[in-house]
């Protein structure tokens, strides 16, 4: 009894799918705008131009430098890179190799913002003038060791 109630009810559910005509899906909207309405812009895919050079505005002057040097001391910077910069538990300073660039402005932003594996962030603590004299300095390591080579 049971069979003979399941199959009408199937037949009468298959053709009342079966007589509705499928129509397609309207297309998308932005396919269907001219192309006059796409946004375009300057940006491309790619290498970008160079980001300007910030400049050092504190020079390499010596009383720059010793400053430099004595912040280099009092935030214990030798603890990880050695005295005169030669490395240690952290990269050498006193060379050509610089992970995250060797400019001012690089060396800047290392100090302020940290690296992984070990550079910890000294912005909360150390900003603007002292980094900028710690930066000159720093990077005056790796000039002096360029100049012992030659």
């Amino acid at each position: 009894m049971r069979l003979a109630l399941i199959v009408p009810v199937t037949f009468v559910l298959a053709s009342a799918c079966g007589s509705q005509e499928a129509k397609p899906a309207p297309a998308a909207t932005w396919l269907s705008e001219p192309i006059a309405a796409v946004r375009t812009s300057e940006l491309a895919a790619g290498a970008s131009n160079p980001a300007p050079e910030i400049e050092n505005p504190y020079g390499d002057d010596p009383g720059t430098l010793a400053q430099g040097r004595q912040l280099y001391g009092a935030m214990n910077c030798a603890g990880c890179h050695g005295g005169a910069g030669g490395g240690g538990i952290g990269p050498p300073l006193a060379d050509k190799q610089w992970i995250y660039g060797g400019s001012d402005a690089n060396i800047y932003a290392t100090i302020v913002q940290g690296r992984p594996n070990g550079m910890p962030a000294f912005g909360p603590g150390l900003q603007g003038e002292a980094v900028w004299k710690l930066a000159a300095y720093v990077r005056s390591l790796s000039a002096r060791a360029e100049a012992k080579e030659e």
